[in-house]
């Protein structure tokens, strides 16, 4: 290019090509990436304009000179044509492929200040110019009639083919428009193609609805007159002086919705296609482009004042030891998001994708979106952009690490109706976790023993003052069953510690071998050898341990497995616990992998009555651990050790402590520490629901944990899951039988209208006639009218029967539901339900002359997130 670029214009219909235009000069460039580029084209005609992408130049016009504006034409049949705006008034139409131009000469010559394509109807092109008091400002000229010009005939080629022109000058002119003014600015709307804005002599703008014979014009007095645009959803228009931007809505052109100050003059206006909500504007000797994101509270139909947030970007790069290049002009790609071209004073251009401002937003359904409507899971792995761009706008949310949301785990469960099973341990298999399929199947036992105390009550050790005494226990002496000499150890023995064995999981009867043995094959049938092996330790059987042992290392999958190793080491156990033998046990403990082969050595090396080694590993089961602590503990001891495991469960947020606490206040302590550290509401709620008694319900927070739930259920339409909870919550409690807190009452008496039409049922029991009811039953004045079909609005009444009237079943059963009483909770405007859902099918307004309240809109359904097209089909 031999002279600096002033303005640049991608075109509209082609997604790889643009023009550039100086003083005398409007070149055509295309595109391309640099791996697709032809090397044996002349460097000299190629613009490195970004990274990724080069543009070569196709074609060139040099016949005009001082060229003032430009404007690339929306035909779409092949044709590169625009339209050139010159110093004198003329508008010439080129196409870069012929020598005869078409040329539009004004009446009187003067300056072209503007021109402005219609999108709708791409012939239509219209042209401003600048005051004259005897001629018009503005001139609609439709391409198609020809040249308006009074010459009688001219042949012109352009589009690639041959038209004759033999009309007179008003067949090709549709409108003169503008009297003795000045047109600042043009625009064409984007939804009717017969309408057009126009700021006109820095006082007005002028919308005008050409449809008609006589133009309809709308005018609004502003001097913001330059730089009209229109927004790409076809609702909002922009507009500038100096460096105040009104912002219109074109429904109501009256007044201007938002004014926005600028630090400087600005010099360009634009409204980027891809994006309804982003207004871009240049200032004076500025190098960045600065960025106006806007935001309409709640819905965008309701109109209203935006909210605006304004940030800038710079396309252009400092070089060495000068400053960044100030900005000229931008033109947004018609296609592509966010991607445009600009250019800078000194004739730079740089082709340039927006950095993209991620407002992000969680649904309903625990999807993060963000503020274009796209889901960010989906960005996870960025493939390459498959447009040319500086790779500016590429998603990294971190999401390669991404864990579960406990949301959506609540929300996959609730699917699956999670707790609400009606046995109680199957829920435990809906949870996908190990530690809550043995916590539900705990609480499940527990209901089936029919003991929900849990241990600390049964034994007494309670911490409530009027809690129930410390239970007494008789040690009693136990021999080692495979030995008929050496010392045995203290156990201890009572009903209540019975009990708690039980509850604990180990479900036999010590008195009974038979029982015994069949809980071991059970445990033996699970795989479960070492537990087996452990428990058969703690009733003194140790040739029984090693066979356990023996038949698992047979049956084992995992060739390095210890079973056969532990086997031959409790071989070596004798009734007298050799010294040597102790010692060994101890410096190998800490080498053993499995939890209860580890508290087996512990248990059979122990010294004197101490057992911490084995009631403090925290990897074999609470219940297994509390069922040995009931057996080997003393009274105080065993108070000791539960009173500290309680403390530690809670602290913890353990659930398996429900085992210790049981339904009590030191259960719901427990329930809310879990949720203090997991946020797992939903597993809280439904162990409260199905677990708890119906005076611990009412607790504040047990009651806080349900509704909260409750909602969740509600937010996501599992509406099947919130009746399902809802019944098991009836089960246990019975609600208050409160009385109806919302009634018809009549406008002029105040009496209960419902009440009445009770009393007329019970009256009218044995008719067999049909009863409308148009008017209050006390006073005798009518009801309301329905707003749609003008009657009173009244309940039909059929025929009732004793028996009906005895069970209290009238009211709503009295009449369908389409014949209900319906009104706005703001206007309080309504009628019949059938009606208002007809009405409310097609319009969003009141049905009522005169009110202005948008009464659908009061009750719409969760909006969902936009989803602006990325490209235009």
């Amino acid at each position: 290019m031999t002279q600096t670029v002033v303005e640049l214009h991608w075109f509209p219909k082609y997604s790889d090509r643009f023009l550039t235009v100086s003083g005398s000069e409007i070149n055509l460039y295309q595109v391309k990436k640099r791996e697709l580029i032809d090397h044996g084209i002349n460097s000299n005609i190629n613009l490195d304009i970004s990274k990724t992408t080069t543009a070569t130049l196709i074609a060139f016009e040099t016949r005009y000179q001082f060229i003032r504006t430009v404007a690339p034409s929306y035909h779409s049949n092949g044709e590169i044509l625009f339209a050139a705006g010159m110093p004198n008034g003329k508008v010439a139409l080129c196409n870069f492929a012929t020598e005869n131009n078409i040329e539009f000469t004004p009446r009187v010559s003067r300056a072209c200040t503007c021109i402005a394509w219609s999108e709708l109807e791409p012939s239509i092109i219209a042209m401003g110019h600048e005051r004259n008091r005897s001629d018009h400002c503005i001139t609609i000229w439709d391409t198609e009639r020809g040249v308006p010009n009074q010459s009688c005939k001219l042949t012109v080629e352009i589009n690639y083919y041959i038209i004759s022109l033999t009309r007179d000058f008003f067949a090709a002119i549709l409108q003169l428009i503008g009297l003795s003014e000045t047109a600042h600015s043009i625009c064409w709307d984007r939804t009717f193609p017969q309408v057009m804005i126009a700021g006109m002599s820095y006082k007005c703008i002028k919308m005008m609805d050409f449809r008609q014979n006589s133009a309809v014009v709308t005018v609004a007095n502003a001097r913001t007159v330059n730089g009209l645009c229109i927004a790409p959803n076809g609702r909002y228009l922009a507009s500038y002086v100096d460096n105040v931007i009104n912002l219109w809505d074109l429904r109501s052109l009256d007044k201007s919705i938002s004014q926005i100050q600028m630090q400087r003059n600005i010099t360009h206006l634009s409204w980027c296609p891809t994006r309804s909500s982003v207004l871009t504007t240049l200032q004076r000797d500025s190098p960045l482009i600065h960025l106006t994101d806007l935001h309409w509270p709640g819905s965008e139909m309701d109109g209203g004042e935006p909210h605006s947030i304004k940030r800038f970007v710079s396309p252009l790069q400092a070089r060495s030891g000068s400053r960044i290049p100030t900005m000229g002009y931008i033109s947004w790609h018609p296609y592509d998001l966010e991607r445009m071209l600009a250019l800078s004073g000194t004739g730079i251009i740089s082709d340039y994708r927006i950095p993209q401002r991620v407002a992000i937003s969680w649904d309903n359904n625990n999807n993060l979106y963000g503020n274009n409507g796209n889901e960010l899971r989906q960005f996870t792995s960025p493939s390459p952009p498959t447009t040319p761009t500086d790779s500016l706008n590429q998603w990294d949310c971190g999401i390669d690490s991404y864990e579960e949301d406990i949301a959506e785990t609540i929300q996959k469960r609730a699917l699956n109706n999670y707790g609400l099973m009606a046995e109680i341990q199957r829920n435990g298999e809906l949870a996908g976790n190990a530690n809550l399929k043995g916590v539900w199947r705990l609480l499940g036992h527990m209901i089936k023993e029919d003991c929900k105390l849990g241990l600390n009550t049964i034994l007494g050790v309670c911490s409530a003052p009027d809690g129930p005494a410390m239970s007494r226990s008789d040690p009693v002496m136990m021999k080692w069953v495979d030995f008929s000499i050496g010392s045995g150890l203290v156990v201890y023995r009572s009903e209540h510690r019975d009990t708690a064995q039980l509850l604990c999981g180990w479900t036999f009867d010590r008195k009974k071998e038979s029982s015994f043995q069949a809980f071991i094959d059970e445990l033996c049938a699970n795989k479960e050898f070492t537990r087996a092996a452990l428990i058969v330790c703690f009733h003194f059987k140790i040739n029984k341990a090693i066979e356990i042992l023996g038949k698992g290392a047979e049956q084992a999958v995992d060739p390095s497995s210890l079973l056969r190793v532990a086997a031959i080491a409790l071989s070596g156990f004798s009734a007298e616990r050799s010294g040597l033998w102790r010692k060994q046990c101890g410096a190998a403990r800490t080498q053993i992998d499995d939890p209860y082969l580890r508290c087996m050595f512990s248990f059979l090396a122990h010294e004197k009555d101490g057992f911490e080694t084995v009631t403090n590993e925290t990897e074999i089961s609470l219940g297994d651990r509390m069922a040995f602590a009931c057996n080997f503990l003393s009274d105080l001891k065993l108070a000791e050790y539960i009173k500290g495991m309680v403390a530690n469960c809670i602290e913890g947020g353990d659930l398996n402590g429900l085992l210790l606490t049981g339904a009590t206040n030191d259960g719901i302590k427990l329930l809310q520490s879990h949720l203090d550290r997991t946020e797992d509401v939903q597993t809280v709620a439904l162990i409260a629901s199905r677990f708890l008694t119906s005076d611990l319900l009412t607790d504040y927070r047990v009651q806080y944990w349900i509704s909260t739930y409750r909602d969740l259920l509600d937010i996501w339409g599992l509406w099947e899951q919130r009746a399902q909870l809802d019944i098991a919550l009836g089960r246990i409690r019975s609600p208050p039988q409160n009385s109806r807190s919302v009634f018809l009452l009549c406008n002029f008496c105040g009496k209960n209208v419902s009440m009445a039409l009770q009393e007329d049922a019970r009256l009218r029991s044995n008719a067999a006639v049909m009863h409308k009811l148009s008017s209050c039953p006390n006073c005798r004045k009518p009801l309301p009218r329905c707003a749609l079909c003008l009657l009173h609005m009244g309940t039909t009444m059929g025929a009732i029967s004793q028996n009906h009237v005895a069970q209290g079943q009238i009211g709503w059963q009295s009449k369908p539901f389409s014949k209900w009483f319906s009104w706005c909770q703001t206007c309080r405007h309504g009628g019949h339900t059938e009606h208002l859902a007809e009405w409310f099918n097609e319009n969003t307004e009141c049905p009522v002359t005169s009110c202005q309240c948008k009464c659908y809109a009061k009750d719409l359904p969760m909006p969902q997130f936009p989803r602006e097209k990325d490209s235009l089909s």
